[in-house]
């Protein structure tokens, strides 16, 4: 190992047991498969630039993710963090100017990036190059290698976030007051120096619940991922912006139809995605007829959105079934189905070699009304 960079970011994820030891994954053979099928390629930008196009796979040595999940209960340490941080990062000089993360609750979580290469990287500016300008005086060569690392480290954030989504679906609550944490930074270490700068980010702050039982389940779900990975899937995108922050509206909504929307042709009825989803998740009519409900819903307040009759305020209220049910719940309940559909969809993609996007079709429908005996 002879340079280390890492993405530290606050996360709003929990441990389904309450732990708060830390989930570690290694990301190396996904990275790799990203890198060979040239993701640069794909025509839109989950969260990377064209700097990946210089990465040179032979060069990684390891690439992980570290979740150090919130804090439920126990005994309060309000340093837990910070601690973290600085035994994963070692000692950050105040002329970085990330010292935000000095005051990141103890009960939020943290996320940590790590990629390891094989090769120095030279050219960190040393202490003395931290003027304080507005032009830094960074020699060119740093500012493009930095570029090619960070889009690395981002282009990872985004598929693990991607994976843990539609691994672990989770429901939660949208409050009236969020404590809006927008937060993070990068690191580079190497030949005895490191190079520390903010990369703000919310991404991670919707909340997920981890449920380590089904690491097995995640895993298979990431694999899948990284071999589609540099398709142009573009309802996978719209997911990611339906669930990117905490800050989460009714336009959040529409996100996430617009997500199931694509994953069928042009113009399509709704009632068909409708039966599609039913026919696909459905075990019996009490099933049926529940998501046929929720869906109805949806696409109601959907429609009334979209074409400016009424404003929907996450407490609203609005008749589900037999029941009055907040606008949110419709939200949340959404989520789960469309990360169910987004997993067959793969899952269709990853079995048919020839298909380049995730699609189901009137023979979907056929497939699924008369399966094969």
């Amino acid at each position: 190992m002879k340079t280390i960079t890492r993405w530290v970011v606050p996360c709003y994820f929990t441990d389904a047991e309450r732990s708060t030891d830390v989930f570690e994954m290694d990301l190396t053979g996904h990275l790799r498969s990203m890198l060979t099928n040239e993701v640069w390629n794909r025509k839109f930008a989950y969260n990377f630039g064209q700097a990946l196009q210089r990465t040179d796979s032979a060069t990684i040595e390891a690439a992980t993710v570290k979740v150090f999940p919130r804090f439920i209960s126990g005994m309060v340490n309000k340093s837990r963090l910070q601690n973290i941080v600085q035994e994963e990062c070692g000692r950050i000089y105040s002329a970085f100017n990330i010292e935000s993360y000095k005051t990141w609750p103890h009960r939020l979580g943290l996320t940590i990036f790590e990629i390891r290469y094989n090769i120095n990287t030279p050219t960190i500016p040393s202490r003395k190059d931290l003027t304080g300008d507005i032009i830094p005086h960074f020699k060119q060569a740093f500012i493009e290698e930095y570029q090619r690392l960070l889009a690395l480290l981002q282009e990872l954030g985004s598929f693990f976030l991607a994976g843990l989504h539609l691994t672990f679906p989770t429901s939660s609550f949208m409050e009236l007051v969020r404590n809006d944490i927008v937060d993070g930074f990068c690191q580079i270490k190497s030949l005895k120096r490191s190079f520390f700068e903010k990369k703000p980010t919310d991404a991670f702050m919707h909340e997920i619940l981890i449920e380590r039982s089904k690491q097995a389940n995640l895993e298979i779900n990431l694999k899948g991922l990284a071999n589609v990975w540099h398709y142009d899937l573009w309802p996978l995108n719209r997911y990611l912006k339906a669930v990117e922050s905490d800050r989460v509206s009714m336009d959040n909504l529409l996100d996430l139809i617009f997500a199931l929307e694509g994953m069928f042709k042009d113009n399509v009825s709704s009632e068909f995605v409708k039966m599609v989803c039913i026919l696909n998740m459905c075990k019996d009519r009490k099933q049926a007829r529940s998501m046929k409900s929720l869906m109805d819903v949806a696409y109601f307040i959907r429609n009334n959105i979209a074409h400016g009759s009424i404003s929907y305020n996450p407490y609203d209220r609005i008749k589900l079934e037999n029941n009055e049910v907040m606008v949110q719940d419709i939200y949340w309940e959404m989520k789960g189905l469309v990360a169910s559909m987004l997993i067959k969809g793969i899952s269709k993609l990853l079995q048919n070699p020839n298909m380049r996007n995730l699609r189901f079709t009137m023979d979907d429908f056929i497939h699924l009304l008369f399966p094969k005996r």
